[in-house]
């Protein structure tokens, strides 16, 4: 029996999916990795920070990132505006924002960036490895080995990792820890740390930072929270928060997310597709749902309270 080429493509794709399903069983998660004894991080202190976008300017200055006001429409009329962007994009590395718990009614401010996580789901995610964490703490991204597929989007829980929509070869950007322009050239502090007037962003060891916050909470019970946020969150992060005593983490746009990597669950879920040769657009759909899930959480998590940007 003659059969042409699609038909032959479709009977395929049918018996691997098939025969992927019937091999298949669940995907345990692994436990968190250790973060590097010699990984670097930065502490944010939402108690000191004072909402003026030192951190800001120094980022985009250390990065030579365009001011989201000057792009296309704007920059063509050549109207100079001031920078206010709204949220993390290709030219917005870390953001300031206003945030107000509806429970105390307490306003802070607390910076946005990259979390750069002890075991990025990011990382797991890329099928390339374009993302590596590096044992300087910095999540570092290549793009020069990057094919554009996104899956690290989807599977970060922070929604970090950003995309030129607008360019014809476009690569992922994204906070840096500043590892090429200063990490690697003897653990100079970050852009932003340097340019803090507050003293709200600490610079350091991650394993010093974590002495740092417990000390401050130690020293002064009625200002601070009892617990660091980053500490163990997605299996731990290199950025770490300290928050009032009267306002949640959930209420800064921090949320509470498992102690449990996303990574484990990211990985199992490759080892599967590769391991079957389950079609492509079954990644989308996984990592889609991961994406819900972790959009789900944040919902739940933000119902204790809103969020202004300035």
């Amino acid at each position: 029996m003659d059969i042409d080429r699609r038909k032959f493509l479709k009977i395929g794709a049918a018996a691997g999916g098939a025969t992927a399903c019937s091999m298949a069983t669940p995907a345990a998660a692994r436990g968190p990795k250790e973060a590097h004894p010699d990984a670097y991080g930065m502490l944010n202190d939402s108690t000191r920070c004072i909402g003026c976008k030192a951190c800001m300017v120094a980022c985009k200055k250390e990065n030579k990132l365009d001011p989201e006001s000057t792009l296309g429409e704007e920059q063509q009329l050549g109207h100079q505006l001031y920078d206010s962007p709204r949220s993390l994009s290709e030219h917005t590395y870390t953001l300031i924002k206003l945030h107000k718990d509806e429970t105390s009614g307490e306003a802070t401010f607390v910076k946005q960036q990259c979390m750069h996580c002890n075991d990025p789901a990011c990382q797991s995610a890329c099928i390339v490895g374009a993302l590596k964490k590096q044992p300087n703490g910095a999540v570092k991204y290549d793009g020069g080995m990057c094919m554009g597929c996104r899956y690290c989007m989807v599977a970060c829980p922070y929604s970090v990792p950003q995309f030129e929509w607008h360019k014809a070869i476009p690569v992922i950007r994204k906070c840096t820890l500043c590892s090429e322009s200063r990490l690697e050239k003897g653990g100079q502090p970050t852009a932003c740390s340097s340019a803090c007037p507050a003293g709200a962003i600490t610079f350091g060891k991650r394993s010093d930072l974590l002495k740092i916050a417990g000390e401050r909470i130690e020293k002064d019970p009625q200002l601070y929270g009892e617990t660091i946020y980053g500490e163990h969150e997605v299996g731990g992060t290199g950025v770490l928060y300290l928050t009032k005593k009267q306002v949640n983490y959930a209420a800064l746009g921090l949320p509470d997310f498992d102690y449990r990597p996303v990574s484990g669950l990211t990985e199992s879920i490759q080892h599967r597709i590769f391991q079957y040769f389950i079609p492509p657009i079954a990644v989308y759909s996984i990592l889609g749902g991961i994406m819900a899930y972790t959009q789900r959480k944040k919902r739940q998590a933000g119902k204790g309270g809103g969020d202004d940007e300035l």
